[in-house]
């Protein structure tokens, strides 16, 4: 057993794991050699990736089909795998909107609060509580490049992950002395199906895609290592810029180059009546 299955295993768990950064993230876990509990609302994907994991890297996979933003989800999350040990959590499930703010429902913002920051925080206390009886265990956090200042047009999208990522600094510090690793992913844009699913133009916007599999690896890198990471060397230049200029600056320039992105003005306007 290497010092990565010893520190982190026997079992992961990861959500929002039927796609993008969060199935890339299962695989290179899988390549460790973790068993995985896989979490998502589409059963039918988590199936699919239980039979490419398991067969592919010999592990053991559990799924979970869970819509995270019900009642309930995470004690039903603890429950499943209270006779495992669960030795590293990977919030990756996320939503993002993109509008102008009054132009997207009050119901949009909760939800997407409630997801990209909610849960991964109750996720992160069930498990840390048992992390810290036994002394070692991580936990890797998705934030966004995003996250680093106010983003107008994802203005609520760009809270939550400032949330995220404000979180896990503090409990990088705080976790150490139980022996558990937090790390922060910061991905710019990344070949997802979330910037795929968004009204905006995205080679309007001086940012370039990554693969999901550069960012996953990226991120399981930082583990134990650094507290933040940010995937990508011109996205570490936009992470960073705030601290060598004022950060209005920044929000201005990303405001307008936002707007000018949007496909249609009605999509900047939003379905909010």
């Amino acid at each position: 057993m290497d010092d990565f299955q010893r520190i982190y295993g026997p079992w992961a768990l990861v959500t929002g794991a039927s796609s993008g950064i969060g199935r890339a993230v299962s695989h290179e876990l899988a390549a460790r050699k973790l068993n995985l509990v896989v979490v998502s609302r589409r059963q039918r994907l988590l199936d699919t990736l239980k039979k490419e994991l398991e067969h592919r890297y010999g592990i053991e996979v559990r799924t979970l089909g869970i819509d995270l933003t019900k009642p309930g989800a995470i004690e039903e999350i603890d429950r499943s795998t209270q006779d495992i040990i669960i030795g590293l959590v990977v919030p990756a499930a996320g939503v993002a909107e993109a509008a102008e703010f009054t132009g997207t429902t009050l119901a949009r913002h909760t939800g997407m609060a409630h997801l990209n920051m909610i849960v991964p925080m109750q996720l992160i206390h069930v498990f840390a509580n048992k992390m810290a009886k036994r002394k070692r265990g991580g936990v890797l956090l998705v934030s966004s490049l995003f996250g680093y200042q106010g983003i107008p047009y994802v203005a609520n999208y760009a809270a939550t992950k400032a949330y995220v990522l404000t979180l896990g600094e503090a409990l990088h510090f705080e976790l150490k002395k139980h022996g558990i690793d937090v790390s922060v992913l910061a991905p710019g844009l990344t070949d997802t199906d979330m910037p795929a699913n968004l009204p905006l133009n995205f080679s309007k916007l001086p940012m370039f895609y990554q693969s999901p599999w550069k960012v996953a690896r990226t991120g399981i890198r930082a583990l134990g290592k650094k507290a933040t990471v940010v995937s990508g060397l011109i996205n570490k230049f936009y992470a960073w810029q705030n601290r060598l200029v004022p950060r209005s600056l920044p929000v201005s320039l990303f405001g307008f180059l936002i707007k000018r992105s949007f496909k249609t003005p009605a999509a900047l306007r939003g379905g909010n009546t």
